[in-house]
């Protein structure tokens, strides 16, 4: 398994190698091929026509590691611009959200 460091320095060749308009159009494309894989899953479950399938779970799976990848591409490419300060944010924004419906639960 990869480290970190290891990561870094491959998204700091890819865009050495083939720029950062191209790191942002690969991103795109990524997170458009799992929005197709997560539909395609939910309809699959919806119409009941899942039946464990496999490959639709493997597809899920591969797009969701792609658009993992290119995210933590772009954290790097910004991180000093404050990503990891404004997830921070947005994550206690989250965990308010999810504990104002727990306590409107127990009312």
């Amino acid at each position: 398994m990869m480290t970190e460091q290891e990561r870094l320095e491959v998204y700091k060749k890819a865009t050495e190698l083939w720029g950062l308009v191209a790191q942002y159009d690969q991103c795109v494309e990524e997170m458009g091929e799992l929005i197709v894989a997560i539909n395609k899953f939910k309809r699959k479950m919806l119409y009941k026509e899942y039946k464990g399938d496999p490959k639709i779970i493997e597809n899920l799976v591969e797009e969701i590691a792609d658009v993992s990848i290119c995210l933590e591409q772009m954290r790097y490419f910004y991180k000093d611009y404050g990503v990891e300060e404004m997830i921070d944010k947005k994550m206690q924004k989250f965990q308010g959200q999810i504990k104002k419906m727990e306590e409107e639960g127990r009312e």
